[in-house]
């Protein structure tokens, strides 16, 4: 049900959403005019909908329901027509041939995964877009109160969550991720007080 009350979907854009804007224009800076683009964990679209402005089209897939029910309103009250956002279990590609977009993008999304799932996910991401742009935490975070709020906030996910975060620092990050999927990354630039980094295939 598109108008449904989304309690997650809520919290995200309130309080998480805005912390991410640097990193979301960072992002939208390297996408060029007209081009498909899919969002991989597209949370509550935000991300989506700001390449919506210039892209051709963009498609944002993620697990929770109540992330797409948010996003699906969000496009709407926009009167966006060039998005579609779908409940697809983003460890499995399958269903886009090789080579269907022009980019894909992902971000906060990686360093959740389990280490074997992340790298599966960037080598699909590889094999169905030309180009890939994934933003996440910087490693090494350089020290100072905003990398104590990165790994607080983390601690606070607890569980597996946060279980993936440290394995995800010590094994370098979105380079050792990159370097075993096989992608080589041409560009990498840091936002959030060099917490956060964006790189591009």
């Amino acid at each position: 049900m598109l108008n449904a009350f989304s309690v997650n979907g809520t919290f995200y854009t309130l309080f998480i959403d805005p912390l991410l804007a640097g990193i979301r224009k960072e992002v939208a800076s390297l996408v060029g005019p007209g081009e498909s683009v899919i969002d991989i964990a597209c949370g509550t679209g935000a991300l989506s909908l700001t390449l919506a402005r210039h892209a051709g089209h963009v498609t944002g897939l993620d697990l929770s329901e109540d992330m797409v029910r948010t996003a699906r309103r969000k496009a709407e009250r926009r009167k966006l027509d060039n998005t579609s956002f779908e409940v697809h279990d983003v460890t499995d590609l399958s269903v886009h041939p090789s080579g269907r977009f022009d980019v894909a993008v992902t971000s906060m999304a990686m360093h959740p995964f389990d280490r074997a799932e992340a790298v599966k996910v960037l080598s699909e991401m590889k094999r169905i877009a030309r180009r890939v742009i994934v933003a996440d935490y910087a490693c090494p975070m350089p020290p100072g109160p905003a990398a104590m709020v990165a790994w607080g906030i983390e601690c606070l996910a607890s569980g597996d969550h946060y279980r993936n975060f440290k394995v995800y620092m010590k094994d370098r990050g979105l380079t050792g991720l990159a370097e075993t999927a096989g992608l080589g990354i041409s560009r990498v630039q840091t936002r959030g007080f060099g917490v956060l980094v964006v790189v591009q295939t």
